[in-house]
């Protein structure tokens, strides 16, 4: 074996066996344990996605660091040579340069990229507000009702449009992008729905805005693109993107008050969905792409099932609720 060879596989062993990178390797190991567990225990999608996100920047991070200091180790072979004690510390600050500054820009660089991966539909979506070829009393209808439900929730600066059923926008859709926020819903679910039912999926899309999905998505879509190799990538990006939809039908049954609206127009939503022949191509950014099996730790979609089950029980909770005296709702 050349010399060189011996050299390089030298200084990977004493480097990466060395108490202080081998500790620091196990503590980010344990960071992203500790993730895991935080999001399978809590009942709180805020800590669900924050943790998701801790273990993104966590793994991003050790990537990055490992990979710099195997390329610092082959630079720095003749510096090993001298003083390999010496060569680690040199290895190691040189490593944290781009260990701190590669991850925002590798997002920067790769989250319109991933924009376009999670919402291709937003490209032929009409400008905020219009509606393209759709009868008045489709426009008048939906903005009457997505009107309601922005006074009711007190938000602004949002706009809806109508887009016609031909188009490739799957059903409905929430984007939050470089300062514009649109829920898009197609003509043809407008027909489909009732008004109880059609009120619950656009509140569905006004949870997604609140809860600040296009960033969490684009951000993990970004990061799993960057790690392709990384199994961990594809786990954290599924997780996001599930817990996002699992928030937004409970912001949709806590605003409208009518959970089961929302798992009606699911079904609804499904079984017109599983007619047509290109719905598998209208990927992860859409609310209403559903799963009707049970959906794995990959998964990007929670499974229906699992959907209405939890809105079956949140309209029970209020069913329940309505029965009680004011005194004993208070003290519930």
């Amino acid at each position: 074996m050349p010399h060189w060879s011996l050299t390089f596989l030298g200084i990977l062993q004493f480097y990466f066996t060395s108490n202080f990178i081998a500790a620091g390797i196990l503590v980010a190991a344990a960071a992203l344990i500790v993730s895991f567990g935080v999001f399978a225990l809590s009942k709180s999608h805020g800590r669900k996605s924050g943790s998701m996100l801790s273990a993104m920047v966590i793994s991003t991070s050790l990537w990055i660091f490992i990979i710099s200091s195997l390329v610092l180790c082959a630079g720095l072979m003749g510096e090993y040579d001298h003083s390999p004690t010496q060569a680690v510390i040199d290895i190691v600050r040189l490593a944290i340069i781009p260990t701190v500054v590669l991850g925002p820009v590798v997002f920067y660089l790769l989250r319109n990229r991933a924009m376009k991966e999670v919402y291709p539909y937003f490209t032929f979506t009409p400008k905020a507000g219009q509606d393209l070829n759709g009868a008045d009393t489709i426009r008048n209808r939906t903005f009457s009702l997505f009107s309601d439900l922005v006074q009711a929730a007190k938000l602004s600066g949002i706009s809806l449009s109508v887009v016609p059923g031909a188009s490739n926008l799957p059903a409905s859709a929430a984007l939050d992008w470089k300062g514009e926020k649109v829920v898009a819903i197609s003509s043809t679910s407008v027909l489909t729905l009732d008004d109880d039912e059609l009120k619950a999926v656009l509140a569905h899309e006004l949870g997604h805005i609140v809860h600040h999905d296009s960033l969490r998505k684009t951000a993990a879509t970004a990061y799993r693109s960057a790690f392709l190799f990384d199994p961990v990538a594809y786990f954290v990006e599924a997780a996001i993107y599930r817990d996002g939809e699992l928030y937004a039908d409970e912001y949709s049954a806590h605003l409208t008050g009518k959970p089961a609206a929302l798992a009606s127009a699911l079904i609804k939503i499904h079984e017109s969905m599983k007619a047509t022949i290109h719905v598998k191509a209208m990927t992860q950014g859409a609310s209403m792409l559903l799963e009707d099996h049970d959906s794995s730790i990959f998964s990007k979609q929670p499974s229906l099932t699992l959907r209405i089950k939890k809105l079956l029980e949140m309209e029970v909770g209020n069913e329940e609720a309505g029965n009680l005296s004011p005194t004993d709702r208070a003290l519930t």
